[in-house]
């Protein structure tokens, strides 16, 4: 008995969060918004439902940049929700009402140059720090649903060195070991190898 209850307000949480996503897909942001409040109301701790209201209001003054983050948080939730949830909820609560960065964030997500096979450029990911403020927000941000492509060694050794002097350790091993040693060991090289071996 309990278990089918589970099942059906699943299947209700699921089948609200489909009909407030398909009003704020037409602009019915108003409806949107009344569909996000009531999955809220059946399990409050649900992060998309939360993200999904907070996109709804925002869009009520601010159409444009709402649509650029739900853009951002569909590329996001490709290879994790709960990453994705957690990084659009850092950056609308963060924008409180101050237009001007809404207006950066929108151009600066509009402007990265992000496949959704291949990943996004290095270069663009070193705006996306710039703009955060923090390599390892940043990192958090995207380093777990895109993958950044690195198109030299300066760029690779760069990120590898980021990597390491914001403890992301075990990751950079990731990096290293898929290159299997392509890219020389120099003295910065060796540098960024010395500050692996100390932290393990």
């Amino acid at each position: 008995m309990e278990k089918s209850i589970r099942i059906r307000q699943k299947q209700l949480l699921s089948s609200l969060k489909k009909r407030a996503e398909a009003a704020f897909l037409e602009g019915d942001y108003e409806e949107s918004m009344r569909q996000y409040s009531h999955a809220m109301i059946l399990r409050k701790e649900d992060l998309e439902s939360k993200v999904g209201l907070l996109l709804a209001d925002l869009a009520s003054d601010f159409e444009t940049e709402s649509k650029a983050l739900y853009n951002y948080y569909q590329l996001l939730k490709r290879n994790s929700r709960f990453v994705a949830d957690k990084v659009l909820l850092s950056l609308v609560e963060s924008f409180d009402g101050n237009v001007s960065e809404m207006a950066a964030m929108t151009h600066l997500i509009n402007s990265l140059n992000i496949d959704r096979n291949d990943g996004v450029l290095y270069s663009d990911f070193k705006k996306h720090v710039e703009y955060r403020g923090s390599f390892k927000e940043a990192c958090e941000d995207m380093i777990f649903s895109t993958r950044i492509i690195l198109t030299h060694r300066d760029e690779f050794v760069e990120f590898i060195e980021s990597l390491v002097d914001n403890g992301f350790v075990h990751m950079a091993l990731l990096y290293l070991d898929d290159i299997n040693m392509k890219v020389p060991v120099d003295s910065r090289m060796g540098e960024i190898y010395k500050k692996i071996m100390e932290v393990l």
